[in-house]
């Protein structure tokens, strides 16, 4: 019980951080010192920059285009603005054109890939060779393949998150692992595709993060498991997605008013960024990116 008042004691003062600094508060918008030096994202992903950027831009204003799949899975991949801002929206896909305009762009010294998505560097060529470049191995390859299998793939009105899941899993698009592909059905639960699954409130695919997070909410070893200890986890993803809609449905218990209604998205999301938290806080290790507040940074 304990933790479970913790992981949502997080849950709440990350979002109150996200309202402070909307509001124009002056930092720090928090006294917790781990929220303080590190990033987290937000609760809601809706809220994130480049969500947003992508709702604006792509969701909305392409609602109705038959392309909207393929250009929010290729701009879930690669996840930067200001390549998806180079790119424009792509109606026709040529793997020689866009390659070609990514490497210059590369060449420029601009940054073309998120650091939140890696990008794995192993994507074969159909002569099983690995380009170097891993613009080529992407936008040569990669989305190439997505293209081709885009109808194939796409989710059709009315199915659920899972069944849409599953089978961009089963296309087995090389750069598109389970990470990725989760993060495209999300985008995807906000269109037309999927806007009426009925399992949004019922299921979503719990990563390791996710899986840590969970372990740590039923106190088991997480930092330095023994066999022992990894034998009590919870078996098969099936397990772990009962745990988050049993969170889920506990939820109303525990928010504070300034927190709207969650989703298992929403469930999934923070108990990776909580275990992340978590980490901090008992001295096992800590995130990649460190928080730089507004009076300390650059002025560019």
């Amino acid at each position: 019980m304990e933790n479970i008042k913790q992981f949502f004691s997080f849950m709440n003062e990350r979002h109150a951080i996200y309202l402070r600094r909307l509001r124009g508060d002056d930092w720090p918008w928090t006294y917790d010192e781990v929220l303080q030096a590190y990033k987290f994202t937000n609760v809601y992903r809706e809220l994130d920059a480049g969500t947003v950027w992508c709702d604006n831009n792509i969701r909305k204003p392409y609602r109705s285009h038959p392309e909207l799949f393929f250009n929010l899975a290729a701009y879930r991949r690669y996840n930067w603005v200001y390549t998806a801002r180079e790119l424009g929206f792509i109606e026709e896909y040529d793997p020689e054109y866009y390659t070609d305009r990514m490497l210059k762009r590369q060449a420029r010294g601009e940054k073309i890939f998120t650091g939140a998505h890696m990008i794995c560097g192993t994507i074969r060529d159909k002569d099983g060779s690995i380009p170097r470049s891993k613009v080529v191995q992407l936008f040569k390859i990669s989305f190439s393949d997505l293209w081709e299998k885009r109808r194939e793939i796409e989710p059709h009105q009315g199915e659920t998150l899972e069944k849409a899941f599953n089978r961009f899993m089963d296309a087995k698009i090389p750069g598109f692992g389970a990470f990725v592909c989760y993060e495209v059905i999300t985008d995807l639960r906000w269109t037309r595709y999927l806007g009426t699954a009925d399992d949004i409130m019922t299921w979503a695919n719990p990563g390791p993060g996710a899986k840590r997070g969970v372990q740590r909410l039923l106190g088991f070893n997480v930092h330095k498991p023994t066999a022992e200890d990894r034998a009590k986890y919870p078996k098969g993803d099936l397990a772990y997605i009962e745990i988050m809609n049993d969170l889920l449905l506990k939820s109303p218990h525990y928010l504070e008013e300034w927190m709207d209604a969650l989703e298992m998205r929403d469930i999934e999301h923070t108990l990776c960024e909580w275990d992340k938290y978590e980490r901090v806080r008992l001295g096992q290790g800590a995130p990649r990116s460190k928080f730089t507040p507004p009076h300390e940074r650059k002025q560019v």
